[in-house]
């Protein structure tokens, strides 16, 4: 099998093939999900990033929210 017979023969060209192209299903359970963050962090977090880029504060829409 040729190099570009290889490189089409893959679902999706990432340089893997094989087994290897996709991680098992056990070894992505065992990771542990990130806790998602609460309104007030993640405010926190955008405000940190705003400073930072000097962009101005997020103004807050009464009723605006879902």
């Amino acid at each position: 099998m040729s190099a570009r017979e290889r490189l089409l023969a893959e679902e999706l060209p990432t340089g893997t093939f094989g087994r290897a192209a996709r991680p098992t299903p056990t070894l992505r359970a065992s990771r542990p999900r990130p806790r998602p963050w609460t309104p007030e962090e993640q405010a926190a977090h955008y405000a940190d990033l705003a400073t930072a880029l000097g962009e101005p504060p997020l103004r807050v829409v009464p009723g605006a929210a879902a």
